[in-house]
């Protein structure tokens, strides 16, 4: 069965809201599988779960979510079913954000404050960040 995932774009993430203190999440949530830098220069950890990561702001507090094996999740963007398909989870995005900045390894829409990466050329995407309001433009 497949785990459900519900987005209130720039608000919420399974009714976690954005800005909530690290602590705060874990109450909702539980502790996480693995707790690690991104990056090599990052000051901040991420928190890592099944199916996702958890990114926090230099206050620790919480500001976006990486959602990844999206073949085993069904994910909700304001109550519409997100597909798999890149091409598909593209169009719907450029349908609601004319904003949509697409390269080789996916898209990101600043006012959406999500991001899709793909790693080849099968059409399935291979993760997706939901962000708070802001997320990207303020990276």
């Amino acid at each position: 069965m497949k785990k459900v995932i519900k987005v209130i774009p720039n608000t919420s993430v399974n009714g976690v809201e954005f800005g909530i203190k690290r602590e705060e999440l874990r109450k909702k949530v539980g502790e996480p599988i693995d707790v690690f830098k991104k990056d090599i220069h990052d000051k901040i950890y991420t928190d890592g779960y099944n199916n996702s990561h958890v990114f926090y702001d230099d206050d620790y507090c919480f500001e976006a979510l990486e959602l990844f094996d999206l073949d085993e999740l069904d994910i909700y963007y304001n109550d519409k079913k997100l597909s798999n398909k890149y091409s598909e989870i593209l169009e719907f995005f450029k349908s609601i954000f004319d904003d949509i900045e697409e390269d080789e390894a996916g898209f990101i829409s600043e006012k959406g404050s999500v991001g899709i990466y793909i790693e080849n050329d099968d059409d399935e995407a291979d993760s997706i960040l939901f962000g708070k309001k802001n997320y990207y433009s303020e990276l």
